[in-house]
């Protein structure tokens, strides 16, 4: 009777234990909300698109709300509307993805290069500027691009190439596919940059110089080892930056909409505006799935062919810069130019936009500092007040501050505890069910995702409210779509902290919430400040994630931009594109003065 009571003993000891485990009820509460939060809105958006609603009736008399249906799918797919609500957009879609893409990996590469792999010069001040494009909002540079190409054959004033050259650019040029794709590949290719960097320093120059040796040429050793070998960086850019541009609304609306060149984004949110939310929704669905296509493909890529790219091994490992010669100063003059030119020559072209008193205008006495310090004037934009004046601007940007710090903070303390589940119970399926979700957020574009929230919340459901216009919402989906990154920062700072320290701990008292606190968050305080930080700028230039949850109340900066931007008040716009860009560096700045205090502080209690 003993040996059997010892055992059922012990296993309910270890159950208890289990069940009191502050990590596992932690991991288990993590779980429940990611599933909530992540997972169910997707049901919750697929069942929309089969049930009649209430505003269906004025579709069909056949409507009757709640009950299943396929008559939103037939609509999207086989309509007398299909053409132009799905496969027109689609098709558009995909070759603006697809070129920009290419673009974006191309300069990508070659700046990679460049920088990594070259003794160029000028390399240290260059680099910063390389990624300014992406700390940019997105439809700055469309703002930018528009200043310089605009059409006066879609109404309005001639832009800066019209008044330089006498003659209108092209309309293929200001507006559709080519400017649209340009623009993205600008916004976009410091994706490719960073990927293709990284895996171009590992490269190991041995494997170069004997093909040197061997006789190859330069092309030859770049297509035949170089190429393949980062090849993987460039599969993993390529998701990246298609993943995001089939799910960018503002630039293909801003450069697209004059001449009717719409995207599936574009359309998501022309369907919200028109009251026929479950065709929105449909199109929300074949984005998701769009994204979720081009991983497969990816993955399988990368997966079937990993061997090839293994470069460091057990045999030794060296990295060289490879020597120029007299292509030197010309690389860096052309890497200088095109950093000029996609990085602060659109902030010069905005900023000279916002001080002009009639657009199209480019004389000085056309200069006013009005947008900035003048107060309402029924004459001039309507009678809008100047940025210091404006009670929606400065309401605007206290929201957004208060936005993008409140959300970087909870999504990288919230991303550190679910890193640290994964690392500490990597044997355990809870936790790498968990790690998994909370990456789904990454799949979904920007703007579906946004779509997938407006249905989950705009009806109380349970204890749950309904959040719809709160500014709680904002903070919600922030949070959540930033999460794959917190937790891939978070991933890499606690898989460098030992597990002795919090055994040591343990042993003297310590409780897993004492632990986490006093030794997991100092230690891993460098991965937190870079999951806040890329936080941080993200959720200041975000606009297609919450266009769709913006109210009155809760305007942001970029909401209220590119608001003026629909309104033709462009210098308004322009004058916040600035206010965003300014306060997202500087931001940056804080946080990193923040952290190396930190690491300061840490190095002395160490030495």
């Amino acid at each position: 009777m003993s040996d059997i009571s010892v055992p059922a003993h012990g296993l309910r000891s270890r159950l208890h234990r289990s069940a009191t485990d502050p990590v596992n009820i932690l991991m288990l509460l993590l779980l429940a909300v990611l599933a909530y939060l992540v997972l169910w809105p997707f049901i919750q958006l697929t069942i929309e698109t089969l049930t009649w609603s209430q505003g269906d009736r004025r579709l069909s008399r056949d409507a009757v709300p709640g009950e299943f249906t396929w008559f939103h799918w037939l609509q999207a797919t086989t309509g007398p509307l299909s053409t132009k609500v799905l496969y027109g957009p689609l098709i558009n879609t995909m070759i603006t993805g697809i070129v920009s893409t290419i673009l974006a990996l191309l300069a990508g590469g070659v700046l990679a290069w460049c920088v990594v792999r070259s003794d160029m010069p000028g390399k240290r001040w260059l680099q910063p500027i390389l990624t300014l494009p992406y700390i940019l909002p997105s439809f700055a540079i469309a703002l930018a691009w528009e200043t310089v190409f605009r059409s006066p054959k879609v109404g309005g004033q001639p832009g800066l190439f019209e008044a330089l050259l006498g003659t209108a650019p092209p309309e293929w040029l200001s507006y559709g596919a080519v400017p649209i794709s340009i623009t993205l590949a600008i916004h976009y290719f410091p994706f490719a940059y960073l990927l293709v960097a990284g895996a171009l320093a590992t490269i190991d120059s041995q494997m170069e110089e004997g093909a040197l040796i061997s006789g190859a040429g330069r092309l030859m050793i770049l297509r035949r080892i170089t190429f393949p070998v980062v090849a993987p960086a460039f599969a993993a850019a390529f998701i990246l930056t298609f993943g995001k541009t089939i799910g960018q609304f503002a630039l293909p609306f801003l450069l697209g909409a004059p001449t009717q060149y719409h995207t599936v984004a574009t359309m998501v949110y022309a369907n919200l505006a028109l009251g026929l939310d479950s065709m929105a929704f449909v199109l929300a669905i074949v984005l998701i799935a769009m994204s979720l296509v081009a991983i497969w493909f990816s993955n399988r890529f990368v997966g079937k062919k990993s061997r090839r790219f293994e470069t460091i091994s057990g045999k030794g490992f060296r990295s060289r810069t490879i020597a120029l010669g007299a292509w030197r100063w010309p690389v860096f003059t052309a890497v200088a130019l095109f950093s000029f030119t996609v990085g602060i020559l659109p902030l010069i072209l905005l900023g000279v936009q916002s001080v002009m008193l009639i657009d199209g205008f480019y004389g000085l006495e056309n200069l006013t500092s009005h947008f900035w310090f003048g107060t309402s004037d029924p004459e001039i934009a309507f009678g809008e007040p100047g940025v210091l004046h404006n009670d929606i601007i400065l309401g605007a940007t206290w929201n957004t501050l208060k936005l993008a710090f409140i959300s970087a903070v909870i999504a990288s303390v919230v991303g550190l505890v679910i890193a640290y589940i994964s690392v500490r119970r990597a044997d355990n399926p809870l936790a790498r069910a968990l790690d998994q979700i909370s990456f789904i957020p990454f799949l979904f574009p920007t703007i579906a995702f946004g779509a997938m929230y407006l249905t989950l919340f705009a009806e109380p459901v349970g204890p749950i409210p309904a959040l719809y216009g709160t500014f709680t919402l904002l903070v919600l989906i922030s949070v959540v779509s930033r999460l794959p990154y917190s937790v891939k920062t978070g991933v890499t700072a606690v898989t460098q902290i030992g597990k002795e320290l919090e055994e040591a701990a343990e042993l003297a008292g310590a409780g897993w919430g004492m632990r986490f606190r006093r030794i997991i968050m100092p230690l891993a305080s460098s991965g937190v400040l870079s999951g806040m930080m890329v936080s941080f700028v993200g959720v200041m230039r975000e606009l297609s994630l919450i266009i769709l949850l913006i109210t009155p109340s809760t305007r942001v900066l970029m909401t209220v931009g590119f608001g003026y931007a629909e309104e033709g008040l462009s210098q308004l716009s322009n004058a916040l594109v600035l206010i965003v860009a300014v306060l997202t560096i500087i931001g940056e700045l804080i946080l990193m003065w923040i952290g190396k205090g930190k690491m300061a502080r840490l190095r002395d209690k160490q030495s």
